[in-house]
């Protein structure tokens, strides 16, 4: 991950890799493979919580993302993500760091 300055602040940035989605729905769904990179955004059509870990299970305890609102996080690179819809199913956008 890069970090480069507009009047000297610093905003995150990342050589995007592959893109792979995962469908949000009323039970955790889970990444078949781990996502293989340090860091990795997130981003989602509607409101939902994700987990990350080797076998992750996502429930209303877990981070909630909101919808159509980019995050990075720094994963160990077995990590698998998982995502559970809040209240309607949508889809994950998950962009690892190439």
């Amino acid at each position: 991950m890069r970090t480069a300055g507009l009047n000297r602040a610093s905003f995150p940035a990342i050589n995007p890799g592959t893109t792979q989605t995962l469908a949000i729905g009323s039970s955790s769904t889970a990444t078949a493979a781990p996502i293989g990179a340090d860091v990795v955004r997130l981003v989602s059509t509607v409101d939902c919580y994700v987990a990350n870990g080797s076998n992750p299970t996502a429930t209303a305890s877990s981070m909630f993302l909101p919808a159509k609102m980019p995050e990075y996080f720094v994963l160990a690179q077995t990590d698998k993500i998982a995502a559970l819809q809040v209240s309607t199913g949508g889809t994950l956008y998950i962009t690892p760091a190439a």
